[in-house]
This record gives C-alpha cells, sequence and structure tokens, in this order.
C-alpha cells in the first residue's frame, strides 16, 4: 500500500496481534477495518481505540497508551498508586491492617480475648456490641448514674 509509515504504534500493533491480518485484529478489537488500515498508513489511533486494543490483546493499557503516544514512556514506568489513610474507608481500613496481621503471622489468641477481628472473615456486618450497664462498677458510674435512687429510696440515703 501507498504511504505505508513503520510507526511506533503500528510496530506495537504488529508485535501484539503477531501480525494478524488488518481484519482479524479488526474483529478482535471490535473496530472497523479502515481504522486497522490506517494504522498501518501512519495514522495516530483514536485513545478509544487504543484502550481498546490493548483490553482486546490483554495488554496493560498503560503500555499501549504509551505505545499510541498518548502518554511518555517515563509516564508509563509508574507502578503503583499510594493513596493516605484518610482515603480508606473503615472497612476498607481494618481490612488493609487484618491483612498486614495475617501476613506478619501474628498469634490471633490476644485479639481475640479483646473481640478484635482476627481475619478479613469476621469483618462482616456484625451488629455493633451493646454495653450491659449494670456490669460497671458502680466507681465507674457517672455523679448522674449514682444519684439516682432505687425503687423506694431516697437519693440522699446514698
Amino acid at each position: 500500500m501507498t504511504g505505508m509509515t513503520d510507526t511506533r504504534w503500528w510496530s506495537y500493533v504488529q508485535t501484539v496481534s503477531a501480525g494478524a491480518p488488518n481484519n482479524e485484529i479488526a474483529d478482535r478489537v471490535g473496530i472497523d477495518k479502515s481504522n486497522v488500515t490506517r494504522w498501518k498508513q501512519g495514522s495516530r489511533p483514536a485513545v478509544d481505540f487504543v484502550l481498546k486494543f490493548a483490553r482486546s490483546y490483554g495488554r496493560p493499557v498503560v503500555e499501549a497508551l504509551a505505545e499510541g503516544e498518548y502518554i511518555t514512556d517515563d509516564e508509563a514506568e509508574i507502578r503503583e498508586v499510594k493513596i493516605g489513610v484518610s482515603d480508606l474507608a473503615t472497612v476498607e481500613l481494618a481490612r488493609e491492617l487484618l491483612t498486614r496481621v495475617e501476613a506478619a503471622e501474628t498469634p490471633a489468641a490476644p485479639l481475640r480475648a479483646l473481640n478484635v477481628p482476627t481475619s478479613t472473615e469476621d469483618l462482616e456486618m456484625r451488629p455493633p456490641r451493646t454495653m450491659d450497664r449494670s456490669k460497671i462498677a458502680a466507681k465507674d458510674r457517672t455523679p448522674r448514674e449514682t444519684d439516682q435512687a432505687a425503687p423506694g429510696e431516697h437519693p440522699a440515703d446514698h
């Protein structure tokens, strides 16, 4: 074909598709064959086609975006996205902590004694714990609680 240019994108397409014919590439990606023909002739692919191509061939989209020259090679090298603790929901944070505890193989017995979940399965939604106020020692009660008289008693009798 006339006007054929060996662009970075086209070289990538040929490598990933193992030199498949244009119609097979188009069918697999779910686009019209004319798009693949234009790539072969040196046209830059639309970003949505770059993403479709990568996904249909099981390739990282970041890799395809770099080969399509939508991002730089340096940008494509970013392998990890870090988020802060404040970005996590409470359950996500608890799961992360449990994952780390499990990975460290920390004995779970002390945690169980404190009624702390010791596995990710324990994080299933549980009803909130309620406190039995009758078990609170009198010394731990608020003044208002100790001032309340029992039926038939007068507060001054305490």
